[in-house]
């Protein structure tokens, strides 16, 4: 895998901020930056595939899976789970769940955001 990295220093400043913007590339071709081109990975991610797995390895009675990726190329996701599997578990341990539901795919994702709920929680939510 080639990966080019560009970076851009102000050096008129006492303390120097960079600010680095990757690019794959391959065989010449840059992508658009911010997406993980389908070559980069083994896997084809989705919202639907990410969505079915943890349905089905959490027993979740409800997932809600967004690919935040502002050109919908499936390198950042923002998750709902809810799931009996979270009862009486803090909030770092039903994170590992879903992390750990998610090990394989996570190598491959830029961005991960989730949020994980008890069936208890999710309905006093559907109140508000």
């Amino acid at each position: 895998m080639d990966v080019l990295v560009r970076a851009e220093v102000d050096a008129s400043a006492e303390v120097v901020p960079v600010r680095a913007e990757a690019v794959w590339v391959r065989a010449g071709v840059p992508s658009p930056v911010g997406c993980r081109p389908r070559w980069a990975a083994t896997m084809e991610l989705s919202a639907e595939y990410l969505r079915e797995k943890l349905q089905r390895d959490l027993e979740a009675e409800h997932v809600e899976v967004e690919d935040t990726t502002p050109n919908r190329c499936a390198s950042s996701f923002r998750v709902l789970v809810v799931s009996a599997k979270f009862e009486g578990k803090p909030l770092l341990q039903r994170h590992r769940l879903v992390n750990t539901c998610l090990a394989e795919e996570l190598l491959h994702i830029h961005a991960f955001e989730q949020k994980t709920l008890t069936p208890e929680q999710w309905a006093r939510e559907q109140q508000k």
